[in-house]
């Protein structure tokens, strides 16, 4: 028994050791670590990648709206194309049964 106290106190005080050791100023591993968690910080929070998402987004709304202008102009200059071609073939109609004639 008496063995293993001493063993638990010896990986005890070396647990300590370890920690205590832990506070101690950063080596240049430690800052690169540092230096690779703020960049990722930075690509997914409001850094590079997000903006660039936010810009993909906008670009996005302004084509379909852009689009959807499009295809009403579209749109609407079918039914006036139709609706001269009615107008057109009743007059041609007309001419030619002479309806309409003064």
């Amino acid at each position: 028994m008496r063995t293993f106290s001493k063993g638990f106190v010896v990986v005890l005080f070396g647990a300590l050791l370890g920690l205590a050791a832990c506070d101690q100023q950063e080596g240049p591993m430690e800052e690169a670590g540092e230096k690779v968690d703020q960049a990722v910080d930075d690509m997914t929070n409001e850094g590079t990648m997000e903006k660039a998402g936010e810009s993909a987004d906008e670009t996005w709304q302004d084509t379909k709206e852009a689009g959807q202008e499009a295809l009403d102009k579209t749109k609407q200059a079918g039914e006036d194309a139709w609706n001269k071609t009615k107008e057109t073939g009743e007059d041609v109609k007309d001419a030619v049964t002479g309806e309409n004639q003064n």
